[in-house]
């Protein structure tokens, strides 16, 4: 599996290990045909890419294109910053932004009431690793808003810092023509919500989130995890060909124009395991019977 770009990539202007140049050239290296530079926004307690940085920065990501022959974008990871789903990027800064990104994370500067209500909740039920449903619907209605009321093309790392209703907030993209994010990094929900997101029409951009130029179009643990689910090759926008954002529509729309008719996924999921299971033991049996012709010989 080969992506055709890197939409999600950090440099030391956030906290990233390395410069725009050496992001650049890996991915150059790789063979990649496209990079976006997408540092974290100002409202990040630590490694934040400060408002002031926006115009050099955009100056050094098209030098470093021209330079190593690649196609290169400025963009910003931005962090959702309220209840209400403000995000740390301006109305008037988005114009000059190529691709942003958008996703949860846990250290940002926010209000009071959305610090007690919202954040230091998530902190608190995280050590334990437990996200009772009030918070999950909590989290959930959050990261809608922050895709409604924002000009968001890529939803980041879904569910991987709070925890939240994955298929809500696809509905959510589908209707505001965002794509959802498979994350080099981590992928932060099953393979069944996956497909489930899939058949409302949601589609979907392989990233690397990268920190380092090593990692640049590092996606191997999205290919492990596709291995162990049933999607069309046309969901995913970034494989082959360029990223473009996907169509707004009504998850109505969306569904009439997937490839394949809306199937039952639990039932996909059981027999898979069951043809896994099936799999398995004819290997076991197999094994068996070639230990039984070395004895013979």
């Amino acid at each position: 599996m080969k992506i055709y770009g890197d939409y999600h990539t950090h440099t030391d202007y956030s906290d990233g290990k390395d410069s725009i140049d050496q992001m650049v050239a890996s991915a150059t290296a790789k063979g990649l045909q496209e990079i976006a530079i997408t540092d974290h926004g100002h409202g990040k307690y630590m490694g934040r890419f400060k408002r002031r940085d926006y115009a050099h920065a955009r100056a050094l990501i098209e030098k470093a294109g021209v330079d190593h022959g690649i196609k290169t974008f400025f963009g910003v990871e931005a962090n959702v910053t309220s209840r209400d789903g403000r995000v740390d990027v301006f109305a008037e800064d988005r114009k000059d932004i190529d691709i942003l990104i958008c996703g949860i994370h846990r250290f940002v500067r926010t209000g009071v009431t959305s610090f007690f209500t919202w954040l230091a909740p998530n902190w608190f039920f995280g050590t334990i690793r437990w996200t009772p449903k009030w918070l999950r619907r909590r989290n959930t209605e959050i990261m809608k808003r922050a895709i409604e009321r924002n000009d968001v093309d890529i939803w980041a790392h879904p569910n991987r810092y709070f925890k939240l209703d994955v298929l809500a907030v696809a509905k959510m993209c589908v209707e505001r023509g965002t794509a959802i994010e498979l994350s080099g990094k981590k992928i932060s929900f099953r393979p069944i919500d996956f497909e489930r997101m899939q058949s409302i029409g949601a589609k979907f951009v392989i990233n690397s989130d990268a920190h380092s130029s090593k990692s640049v179009g590092s996606i191997d643990r999205v290919a492990e995890f596709l291995k162990n689910c049933d999607w069309q090759e046309g969901d995913i926008l970034n494989l082959n060909t360029p990223f473009h954002r996907p169509p707004c529509m009504s998850i109505e729309q969306a569904m009439a124009k997937t490839a394949e008719p809306v199937v039952d996924v639990r039932e996909l999921s059981k027999q898979r395991k069951e043809e896994n299971a099936k799999a398995k033991a004819e290997k076991k049996e197999q094994v068996k019977r070639e230990k039984v012709l070395r004895k013979k010989d």
